[in-house]
C-alpha cells in the first residue's frame, strides 16, 4: 500500500477507527498498517489529538475512554467488579505475613486487600484512606496508622504535602497501589493530579511495590502518569484480561499474577 492510497481525511477517519478497536497503538504499528511513514502517522495523530478524538502518548496514541475523564463516586466504585477485586485481594494477601508493615493507598481494590489481610497478627497498616481506616477490623495485636493530609472533596482519601511527608518518613515491607488505568505501553495512570504524589511516594519507600488493577483498567489511560509498570515489582490483575492484551503487557511489565 502506498502512502497516497487514502486521501488525508479518509486516512485519519480509518486511523481513528483502528485506534478505537485496538485501544492503544504505536507509530510503527500505524505506519505498517496504513503504509505511511512514521512522520505522516505522527502528524495524523497530532491532528486527531487536537480534535480530542484520541489521547496522544509517547510513541503512539490511545482511544478516548469516557471513564478516564471523571472519577466515579466511592460507593459506585466499591460495587464495580466486586468479585474481581476480591480475587485480586486474596492473591495480594498471600504476599503479606504476620509482623509486616503494609502501605494501602486509597481505593476500593486496596480496601479489599485490607480486609483480606485482617486475619494476620502484628501487622501495621499505613493508609491515606479514611474509609479504610474507619472500616477495617484488625486483630488487637495490629494497628492502623493514617497519614494525615488534606481530604479530597467528595472522596475519603488524604493527599498533599503532609500525607507525602508522612509516607516518606515511614517504611513498609510492601505497598499496594490501586490505579485508574494501565495502557499497553506500560504507563500506569491515575485520574487525579492530587493523589499522584502519595502513590509515587508509597512506590518509592516500600521494600516491595505491587500495582493492583482489575481487567477493565488494562489497555486504558487516565489523566496523570504515575510511573512505568516496570517501576513496580508486581502487577496483580484478575483473569478477565484478554489474551492479546496480556501478551502485549508482558513485554512492558514487571511480573504479572492473574487472580
Amino acid at each position: 500500500m502506498s502512502e497516497h492510497s487514502y486521501a488525508p481525511v479518509e486516512r485519519k477517519r480509518r486511523m481513528l477507527e483502528y485506534i478505537n478497536v485496538n485501544r492503544t497503538v504505536h507509530l510503527q504499528e500505524l505506519s505498517d498498517h496504513f503504509g505511511i511513514s512514521e512522520a505522516t502517522a505522527r502528524r495524523d495523530l497530532d491532528e486527531l489529538s487536537r480534535q480530542g478524538a484520541v489521547i496522544r502518548t509517547h510513541g503512539g496514541a490511545m482511544r478516548v475512554e469516557k471513564s478516564t475523564a471523571y472519577e466515579s463516586r466511592y460507593q459506585e466504585r466499591l460495587d464495580q467488579q466486586q468479585h474481581e477485586k476480591e480475587r485480586i485481594a486474596r492473591e495480594a494477601a498471600k504476599l503479606v505475613k504476620s509482623g509486616d508493615t503494609v502501605f494501602i493507598d486509597a481505593g476500593t481494590t486496596a480496601f479489599s486487600i485490607g480486609k483480606a489481610i485482617a486475619h494476620l497478627d502484628r501487622i501495621t497498616v499505613i493508609t491515606n484512606d479514611l474509609f479504610t481506616a474507619a472500616q477495617l477490623e484488625l486483630k488487637p495485636s495490629c494497628r492502623i496508622m493514617v497519614t494525615g493530609g488534606m481530604r479530597r472533596s467528595g472522596f475519603h482519601e488524604l493527599v498533599g504535602a503532609v500525607a507525602e511527608d508522612f509516607i516518606r518518613s515511614t517504611h513498609a515491607d510492601i505497598a499496594f497501589i490501586g490505579v485508574d488505568g494501565i495502557d499497553l505501553m506500560g504507563n500506569v495512570c491515575s485520574s487525579n493530579f492530587e493523589e499522584m504524589g502519595v502513590k509515587r511516594m508509597m512506590l518509592r519507600t516500600a521494600n516491595r511495590s505491587v500495582i493492583v488493577a482489575d481487567h477493565q483498567k488494562i489497555g486504558r489511560a487516565a489523566l496523570v502518569r504515575i510511573c512505568d509498570l516496570k517501576d513496580a515489582d508486581l502487577l496483580i490483575c484478575d483473569n478477565g484480561i484478554p489474551s492479546e492484551q496480556l501478551k502485549k503487557l508482558r513485554k512492558v511489565a514487571c511480573d504479572i499474577i492473574l487472580a
